[in-house]
């Protein structure tokens, strides 16, 4: 029987969200359609359908994501990616792709994003790696401080939290490139403010407010407490971090504080998905006490629409280049002539001999300013046709400081 890929209906709905969770191997969160149909755009939804049996899942969610020097541009964040075991090889992963990256680039998204749970996958598409996180560890009974830390830290109830830290999350987005908009449907499901039908509100999480000497929210702490556990008779507790971003360094660094001041705990834990560079560790009297670890790649970037992108974003150092990329589903190859600088850049279509010739999956990863054109190019994963060309657009496309997406989609 031939296999549909097509955008699901409405009365499919529920069937293929339970073919996710199965295809996540969750299959006792199956029965959560009527709260996803809530958040989820249906005509972002696709499907893989053996006659009326969804076998294959896709969905994309509009979002923004910023690019150096503060622009947003539209993204399509593409997620709950599943084929079914008895449908692998089949092409299936390939026409879902298809169809919504099509659909992504006649929207206008400049951008398509995703986190890949299979490194190997992504690649093919177009997608390269372009931001880093880890997990990180402070030592709480270490975690001394070299001086005073402003803000004031609160601890508020869900609904304080969602109408104060939404708000608060914006104006940390606009300086962070790599960050990606938080829908409502994300805040709702961070915070448990929409439950499934009969689930009570669960109580382990959280939340608290780092506020200025005005009282306004510039800083937002999501958290837990780990089981009780002592050692030798001492307590001996982690707290971990579920969400935690301030307006600027300072103020992250209190949040920790905050957490690691709490009597019982001998350890604060950032989940997966912080930086991997977190500058707030330099402010310790020994940066030593708090340290990293499952470093890994984390947002994929794929590139919709060439000179678009590369006129939103702003450069390190002025500098003309050209561009000729190579992408075998045709949405952003061609030759392009790039110049730009702090102030500002125009990008668009050439018939000039290019510089340098890459493929679509390595400007994803060099858009952000996360990997540099230098590395590619020792990989040979990039072609330079005049000499200098690939240090000119290392220099022009590096950041002051690594891109980072504090959104997991």
């Amino acid at each position: 029987m031939t296999i549909d890929v097509r955008r699901v209906r409405e009365e499919e709905f529920d069937a293929w969200s339970d073919a996710i969770d199965v295809g996540f191997n969750t299959p006792h969160n199956r029965g959560d359609g009527p709260r996803r149909r809530r958040w989820f755009e249906l005509d972002r939804c696709w499907g893989a359908f053996d006659g009326a049996t969804p076998v294959g899942t896709l969905r994309a969610i509009s979002l923004e994501a910023t690019v150096p020097g503060g622009a947003f541009v539209p993204h399509a964040g593409i997620s709950a990616v599943t084929v079914a075991p008895t449908h692998r090889r089949r092409g299936l992963l390939s026409r879902m792709m298809a169809g919504e990256l099509g659909a992504a680039k006649e929207r206008g998204d400049i951008l398509a994003g995703l986190y890949a749970s299979e490194y190997p996958i992504y690649g093919r598409f177009g997608f390269g790696p372009a931001t880093t996180c880890a997990k990180w560890h402070l030592d709480a009974r270490a975690a001394a401080f070299a001086r005073e830390l402003p803000g004031d830290v609160e601890v508020v109830d869900t609904e304080a939290a969602f109408k104060e830290a939404a708000p608060l999350y914006d104006r940390v987005r606009a300086l962070t490139p790599g960050a990606v908009s938080r829908t409502r449907a994300m805040w709702e499901n961070k915070l448990d403010l929409v439950l499934r039908e009969g689930e009570p509100a669960p109580k382990k999480c959280l939340h608290a407010l780092c506020r200025d000497e005005s009282g306004e929210a510039v800083g937002f702490l999501r958290y837990k407490f780990g089981e009780e556990r002592w050692t030798h008779e001492r307590p001996d507790n982690p707290v971990e971090v579920l969400d935690l971003f301030a307006i600027n360094v300072e103020y992250e660094a209190r949040l920790w504080k905050y957490l690691a001041d709490h009597d019982w705990v001998s350890e604060v834990v950032g989940r997966g998905g912080r930086r991997e560079d977190e500058l707030w560790r330099e402010l310790l009297v020994n940066r030593r006490v708090a340290w990293a670890d499952n470093q890994s790649d984390a947002e994929w970037i794929r590139v919709l629409d060439t000179s678009a992108a590369l006129s939103a974003r702003r450069y390190e150092v002025p500098g003309r280049v050209v561009l000729r990329v190579v992408d075998k589903d045709g949405y952003a190859a061609g030759t392009f002539a790039l110049e730009g600088g702090p102030d500002g850049a125009t990008c668009g279509p050439s018939a000039e001999s290019p510089d340098v010739t890459l493929p679509v999956a390595v400007l994803g990863s060099i858009y952000l300013g996360g990997f540099s054109a230098g590395r590619f190019g020792v990989l040979g994963m990039l072609d330079e046709h005049r000499n200098g060309a690939v240090a000119r657009l290392s220099a022009m496309f590096q950041t002051a400081i690594a891109p980072w997406c504090p959104v997991g989609y």
